[in-house]
């Protein structure tokens, strides 16, 4: 790197300038050293390190082995202060339990958490890491991550359509990085790929080379295996990988600000990467660091030493331990996993690699573990499996509807159930005894399953997630069923015949299975109500329960607005009960599956929720038009179930309607003559008698004497009417003239 002769601080003066020269920092200089380089001791021998390393090891907050530490601690430059913030994993557990007892979100954390204010970063919503503060840290010790931890955060929590991207990073070993290559080659070779990324899209050279990095890396030990039986411990950072490569480019003497073309960047990742393998870089660098502290000590500050010292030591927070937040050793992929969404990834609530649905996909993992679910079903409810593979794994059609019914099903069910129930409460901080529990979980859900809507990223179906959020097609009987211990829902597996099938050919066939059970069976009703259900949702033929869209004073569908209020699962269980209904049901989800093959491409495919009309014989049918089925409305919708309702709800919806459509007559008819008012009110009874009579299923009078009372009644109008008055027409021409035919 070319040495400016001066350094230039913001708002220094020729002066200050000229003065850097000589050995003599300015204020400004003085005050943007690195924290603790001024009095900075020199850099320890390996065997200085060794009785820190013994310390770190019986540490109870310590889970790596001997091998491991050595490899984080090595580049250690005060290690009288490395472990100095090492507390005990029940005090860490008792402190980060106490920061998150307030309900309100402006409540202030609780106080007594100072010891470990780092682990503000480090601890994430069912786990933490604790990790010991390196203040100046040798960077030549430290290599990036293997992938960029921007790209793997946002490849875990995605849908992946079955595709495999990059090497899966494990760690069975709390607080160790553990990844399967098949020669020391790939691992430079990625290496060098994720450098060549932070070198053309990162510049933070000329910020470090004037106040060293200011906040501190994250590095952990990652235990790369080889095919050949051979394994090496490294040290990757897991934050901050754009910091420590803008430090290089000092190192190498990169200018500040220079754009890198693909080939130069190469060419530096490739020397960089060479530099990060060297055997003796961590060597070479405490000779540097020495050397640039003795210049200091014999001749003073100047801008060299500065440079040279901000480039080759950082803060590193070293992670020593993976722990959950009980205080017990935990999985490290956990820990990583969700320290990288939380500090990568702010998407919506619905979108993807979101916290809810990590707390799913965590969920499943749980349950797999407790031996809940196989890892093969976890992988298909968790969107991984496509085709045969999906079908193998759960017994059912590779499809959409399928896929989230299953995910329902495993949530809700008596085995698996509770535990992933608990695990979400617990990532999530939710009181599983909270009346609102179902609420929430549905909501969670929900955004987790709409990965298997997906036709692109980026796409969130806020109103399907709405639609879960206020009850979904889960019924009070599934509900009821739960509480009792029970499944809430089962899905029929396909039988030796289908599993054959293509996934659409296979789907269809378990459909039309499906819809002929239900006329008879109870179970296959809740079954159809799930599936059918949630093809209302998808299609948004059915949305959540708002007074906005009511509309009492129409008699006419509206788009957009319903006949009167309900929540889904209302609408659904009503649909369920009658024949009309689950018509309605099973032609939706019939048509989702013939329209949606299965591949994610075609996942946001629209599909069509026929309008359903009641036969005079009882029986219902599809209302076509020129042979297409005519799409429903949501108040169709409404209209259907409504046969489906108790009879006490029928009979409130219809006074409410009556009390508002006889108000809003009232309202219209204020500044009109009594006559006008009556013409308006006999005009809406025949309208209402000609709806009657034109209906499929018209209404019914309960008694003979009931209907004979009302057309008494309707008589008696019509002869009151006749006693009105009416003005005489007004005669033609001169009254007073004699006929032209000469009569009197």
């Amino acid at each position: 790197m070319s040495v400016p002769h001066s350094f230039p601080m913001p708002g220094a003066d020729d002066e200050d300038a000229i003065s850097g020269l000589d050995g003599k920092l300015t204020a400004e200089q003085a005050a943007a050293l690195a924290v603790g380089l001024a009095d900075m001791q020199p850099v320890p021998l390996p065997s200085e390190l060794k009785s820190l390393a013994n310390e770190a090891i019986a540490h109870p907050a310590v889970t790596l082995d001997p091998d491991a530490i050595a490899a984080l601690l090595s580049g250690s430059t005060h290690p009288h202060e490395v472990l100095d913030q090492l507390i005990h994993p029940n005090v860490i557990v008792e402190q980060l339990n106490s920061r998150r007892t307030g309900t309100r979100r402006n409540d202030k954390p609780s106080l007594g958490v100072s010891h470990v204010g780092r682990l503000q970063r480090l601890s994430t919503d069912t786990c933490y890491a604790t990790a010991a503060r390196s203040p100046l840290h040798r960077v030549p010790g430290l290599k990036v991550l293997v992938v960029n931890p921007r790209f793997l955060a946002k490849l875990q929590h995605t849908f992946t359509k079955g595709q495999v991207t990059d090497p899966v990073l494990q760690g069975t070993t709390p607080g160790l990085l553990e990844i399967d290559l098949p020669s020391p080659a790939d691992l430079r070779r990625m290496i060098v790929e994720t450098v060549q990324h932070h070198l053309q899209d990162y510049d933070w050279s000329d910020s470090i080379a004037r106040t060293g990095i200011q906040e501190a890396l994250v590095a952990m030990a990652m235990r790369v295996c080889y095919a050949d039986g051979r394994s090496e411990t490294i040290v990757v950072v897991i934050d901050g990988q754009s910091r420590l490569v803008s430090a290089w480019r000092n190192v190498l003497g990169i200018t500040p600000g220079t754009k890198l073309t693909n080939k130069k960047a190469r060419e530096y990742a490739e020397l960089i990467a060479g530099r990060m393998f060297a055997h003796d870089a961590v060597a070479q660098a405490r000779t540097t660091i020495n050397t640039a502290l003795q210049t200091v000590q014999n001749h003073g500050w100047s801008v060299r030493e500065i440079v040279q010292l901000h480039s080759y030591l950082a803060p590193v927070n070293l992670v020593l331990g993976t722990f959950d937040r009980s205080g017990r050793p935990c999985d490290t992929t956990q820990w990583f996993s969700e320290f990288l969404t939380q500090i990568h990834l702010r998407t919506r609530p619905w979108g993807g690699g979101s916290d809810r649905e990590k707390a799913v996909a965590d969920a499943l993992t749980v349950a797999a573990r407790a031996g809940k679910l196989t890892q093969a079903k976890v992988a298909a409810l968790s969107g991984h499996l496509h085709g045969e593979d999906f079908t193998r794994a759960t017994s059912l059609p590779f499809h959409p509807a399928y896929a989230r019914a299953a995910l329902i099903e495993a949530v809700l069910s008596a085995t698996a159930g509770p535990v992933i129930r608990s695990a979400i409460a617990e990532a999530l901080s939710l009181d599983p005894h909270d009346s609102k529990f179902p609420r929430k979980l549905l909501e969670v859900v929900a955004i987790f399953a709409t990965r298997f809507l997906r036709a692109q990223e980026g796409q969130a179906f806020p109103s399907v997630v709405h639609t879960w959020t206020d009850g979904g097609a889960i019924t009070r009987e599934m509900w009821a069923r739960v509480a009792a211990g029970q499944d809430a829902v089962t899905l029929t597996r396909l039988t030796p015949a289908h599993l054959d099938l293509s996934p659409q050919d296979a789907a269809a066939a378990a459909v039309a299975e499906l819809r002929k059970r239900a006329e008879d069976d109870e179970a296959a009703r809740a079954e159809l109500a799930l599936l059918g259900g949630d093809a209302l949702i998808v299609a948004e033929a059915l949305t959540r329960d708002r007074g906005s869209k009511e509309k009492l004073t129409s008699d006419k569908p509206q788009e957009q607005y319903t006949p009167y209020r309900a929540r889904p699962h209302t609408i659904i269980a009503a649909l369920s009960a009658t024949a009309a209904g689950r018509l309605m049901l099973g032609a939706a989800l019939a048509d989702w599956v013939r329209r949606v093959t299965g591949e994610p491409e075609t996942f946001a495919l629209s599909f069509t929720v026929p309008k359903v009309r009641q036969n005079p014989d009882g029986t219902a049918g599809i209302v076509t038009r020129y042979e297409v089925p005519d799409r429903a409305l949501e108040w169709d919708v409404f209209d259907t179930a409504l046969f489906g309702l108790p009879s006490s709800r029928r009979a409130e919806i219809k006074s409410r309607q009556t009390a508002a459509r006889t108000k809003n007559t009232a309202n219209s008819d204020t500044d009109s003559s009594p006559l006008e008012t009556l013409q308006t009110q006999i005009h809406a009874i025949g309208l209402t008698l000609e709806k009657i009579l034109s209906s499929d299923f018209p209404p019914r009078f309960a008694t003979e004497a009931q209907r004979d009372e009302l057309q008494q009644w309707v008589l008696k109008l019509g002869a009151d009417v006749g006693k009105i008055p009416f003005e005489p027409p007004s005669p033609a021409g001169d009254v007073y003239a004699y006929p032209e035919d000469g009569r009197k």
